[in-house]
């Protein structure tokens, strides 16, 4: 049968194939290798048979444009790299006017970051003219061009690298469908990238090029590209006619279509790559498909049967497989066509497929008379397998090697399936007693069973809380063994186990269900019990605490003792502080039984200045269980006595009003009946004493001291209201008595009115008051100079000036009367009035 029918395919084809072109379909792929190299593919498929050899390229130049703005970023020329035939799904229904060849161009490209950023991302197009001429669903296919198409993103998205591959389609197969027989073919492609793609039909780019210019030989146009223009009763939904006409699944790439008459039809199919929800790039594909008449083939059929039962598995039920029930199914294969080649498989829907077995006889040729008329083959399900109450589905599909691609028939069993079940181990001691109150030398034996009654391997193990057996005298050994294993345990109590007031120990037994462990435990309490006694700590001190005076000499004894004998030692620290940082001095000695320790110290100011302080003694003793450290705590209450010093002066006020340029001093004595060592210093309030004239020197010693104060008014101590001094007499003791004496100092500065005479002179030559004179007016006050007087009559005229403070005016040329004068020194002026008689 299937050679008369090769024969009728192949005259078919040749009557349709004669005038066809080279180019059956093809698309682009683009690989990222590392950093910014990129390889750049064009896949596609030539017609060996009736295309022109002639009309194969051997290199291409591709574009590749933004899709931003449409314009060119660069060209790149590709030669043939691979060549390989496209293989059909079943060998036996090759025809030998069908055969394609794959034709691989590709070039290792670098996109630039700098060039290829913009986030819209680019596109890659190569444009040939023309399709074949026998093509039966678009318009002048002899005038058609075909535009192979692809999208991908930018290579630097958001200031980071954007890593991406396109996704890889599904080879093609040199497939011809029948006419009113399903034809399938998988198109699904995967995504080096693990990125999501969908798939839809579109309708093929027509593009630019065309019967007189097959290949560009001017600049390439950017998109959008012309589509192929469809025949009446077909679009971009019906790109083959049928029922169902030609459709692709959006998520698996699966195409499948029933064509309703022969003929060669061109398709197109698009997968879009999305990550994160966002649309990346997309791949195109150009296709054809040619649809014959074919002999009719019938389609297998499979059935299934629970074994041991008789009722054949209804589609659409649910079978339940208890625990009890047969775990197998039996599967049977029949077809109505003779002498035909069938195969089985099962292909599980929404669970893993290791958890059963499939044997028997799953493929061979049936209906040949004495032959097999059916193949048989056994489904059986582990032991351990649970569909846990969910229902689980297996599909049972069966096909044969009819052309152009095989019938098939699939049963979908739906199982609720529940494991064998499986009794847990069990573990037990040989004593009844699960906590211990132990002491140091005890023994603790008794042996640990663990059994598992479905004779699994189970094996016994033994693990402390909180703690490592493998730390005390510990004797266990585990192990493991076939429904039943035994172990001994043994534990020597001594001194390290007796630090703990409780152990907790479990013993685990284990055995391996459905490859799941499954345990059981039983835990016991070794409470060790100590029969130490508790030593004691004691000092020659009646109190705790004590008062002592700096420099005054201690001394206390420390007596530790323990009746059991056990060895003590004793040791001393400060509280917040190291014995040796105020001198303090600990030495001791232990024994078994007994220990003596020695404080000494005689207290410094230092330590004076610290206030309280609280030395702890500590009683330790080395025993199995030892008992906490005893303490006993010395409080030091430290005094230091002092007699204030005394200071004293040979001033009997404290407060002066001095003159300008007057001159002052004064003595001071210190005296201190503890003879500490004393020091006396003056200080301004507010200012240094060489800044108003003041100096201070004085001498210290061991209970006396004394210094002398100078001072002379000058012009910088006016400018204070009042001048205070302090003077400090500061011991050298642990709980000083500083003592101060403050003097006040007024510093009166003379005015100009102190100095003007009377306002009347006769300069009649009797030698008494001839002149009008200022008799010792200073040149200069602290903050004026002198400048000049000016006399003036009544008029305003000026009848005298001198710019020396030891002026006379004689009244000369002048007559008798009222005379003005103004005394200049700068900063201020005063003016009078003086008569002249004679």
């Amino acid at each position: 049968m299937r050679q008369c029918f090769l024969l009728l395919v192949c005259v078919l084809l040749f009557s349709v194939s004669a005038r066809a072109t080279h180019i059956v379909g093809g698309e682009f792929e683009l690989e990222h290798l590392q950093d910014y190299d990129y390889r750049l593919k064009l896949n596609l498929y030539f017609d060996v048979v009736n295309g022109n050899p002639g009309a194969l390229d051997q290199t291409i130049t591709v574009n590749i444009f933004s899709k931003a703005t449409n314009q060119r970023i660069a060209s790149q020329m590709m030669s043939i790299r691979e060549q390989s035939l496209v293989e059909y799904t079943n060998i036996d229904c090759t025809i030998g006017e069908l055969v394609t060849r794959k034709i691989v161009y590709y070039q290792n490209i670098y996109l630039n970051p700098a060039i290829f950023n913009h986030p819209e991302g680019y596109y890659v197009t190569w444009e040939r003219c023309c399709r074949n001429n026998t093509i039966n669903n678009i318009v002048n296919p002899q005038d058609a061009a075909q535009t192979f198409y692809m999208e991908f993103p930018p290579v630097v998205l958001n200031g980071a690298a954007f890593r991406n591959s396109s996704p890889i389609l599904f080879p093609p197969l040199s497939d011809y469908a029948c006419v009113g027989e399903l034809f399938y073919f998988d198109f699904n492609g995967t995504d080096p990238d693990g990125d999501s793609v969908v798939y839809d039909m579109v309708t093929p780019l027509n593009g630019y090029t065309t019967t007189n210019m097959p290949v560009y030989t001017v600049p390439p146009q950017p998109a959008p590209y012309p589509e192929v223009r469809w025949l009446p009763g077909y679009s971009s939904n019906v790109q083959v006619q049928g029922s169902p006409s030609i459709n692709v699944d959006r998520n698996t790439g699966q195409l499948t279509m029933r064509p309703n008459r022969v003929g060669l039809f061109v398709f197109g199919v698009r997968a879009q790559e999305f990550r994160n929800g966002r649309k990346i790039g997309e791949v195109r594909r150009d296709f054809q498909v040619l649809v014959l008449e074919c002999p009719r083939n019938e389609t297998p059929q499979v059935v299934a049967r629970e074994q041991g039962k008789k009722e054949f598995y209804e589609r659409g039920t649910i079978l339940r497989i208890n625990p009890t029930d047969s775990r197998c199914i039996d599967i049977f294969v029949t077809d109505p066509d003779l002498s035909e080649f069938v195969s089985m498989r099962a292909r599980p829907v929404n669970f893993s497929g290791e958890d059963y077995t499939f044997t028997g006889t799953t493929s061979g040729m049936i209906n040949q008379g004495s032959a097999l008329d059916s193949l048989k083959a056994t489904i059986c399900f582990a032991d351990c397998f649970n569909t846990g109450g969910e229902v689980y589905e297996l599909d049972l599909i069966v096909q044969d090697d009819g052309c152009s691609l095989p019938r098939q028939d699939t049963v979908r069993l739906s199982l609720v399936v529940e494991p064998v079940p499986d009794a847990p181990p069990t573990v037990s001691l040989t004593t009844t007693d699960r906590v211990f109150r132990v002491k140091d030398g005890d023994k603790i034996n008794f042996d640990v069973l663990g059994i598992d009654t479905d004779e699994d391997v189970v094996s016994l193990s033994a693990e402390g809380q909180g703690f490592s057996i493998s730390d005390h005298d510990i004797t266990f050994a585990g192990g493991s063994g076939t429904g039943e294993v035994q172990s001994a345990f043994n534990w020597n109590i001594d001194c390290d186990a007796m630090k703990n007031e409780s152990y907790k120990l479990d013993f685990i037994v284990t055995s391996i269900v459905c490859e799941e462990p499954v345990t059981r435990t039983v835990t016991i309490d070794v409470q060790p019990e100590s029969n130490n006694n508790l030593p004691v700590l004691t000092s020659d001190q009646p109190v705790q605490v004590i008062e002592l005076e700096v420099g005054a000499p201690f001394e206390a004894n420390l007596f530790g003792n323990d009746i059991d004998a056990d060895l003590l030692a004793l040791l001393a620290q400060g509280e917040g502080f190291d014995l040796a940082d105020y001198g303090m001095a600990f030495t001791s000695t232990g024994g078994n039984g007994e220990a003596t320790g020695n404080f000494q110290w005689t207290p410094t100011c230092e330590a004076f200045n610290q206030g309280t302080l609280r030395v702890k003694y500590i009683l330790t003793e080395d025993a199995c269980a030892p008992n906490t450290d005893q303490e006993l705590v010395l409080e030091f209450r430290l005094k230091a006595p002092n007699n204030a010093p005394v200071l004293t002066s040979d001033q009997n006020v404290l407060s002066f009003d001095l003159k300008l340029h007057e001159t002052f001093e004064a003595q001071f004595t210190g005296a201190d009946i503890d003879s500490d060592n004393l020091i006396l210093t003056a200080t301004g309030d507010g200012f240094d004493l060489a800044d108003y004239g003041m100096s201070f020197q004085s001498t210290g010693g061991a209970g006396s001291a004394s210094g002398v104060f100078n001072m002379q008014a000058i012009c910088s101590a006016t400018e204070q209201e009042v001048v205070r001094v302090n003077f400090t007499l500061a011991e050298d003791a642990c709980d000083p008595a500083p003592q101060q004496l403050t003097m006040e100092f007024r510093i009166i500065a003379p005015s100009i009115a102190d100095y003007i005479p009377p306002n009347i002179f006769t300069p009649n030559g009797d030698g008494k008051n001839d002149f009008f004179e200022v008799p010792d007016l200073p040149s200069e006050f602290c903050t004026a100079v002198f400048s000049s007087i000016q006399i003036f009559n009544r008029w305003g005229k000026q009848v005298y000036s001198n710019t020396s403070s030891n002026f006379k005016w004689n009244g000369e040329g002048v007559n008798s009367g009222v005379y003005f004068y103004v005394i200049d020194y700068g900063t201020s002026k005063y003016k009078g009035s003086v008569t002249i008689v004679k």
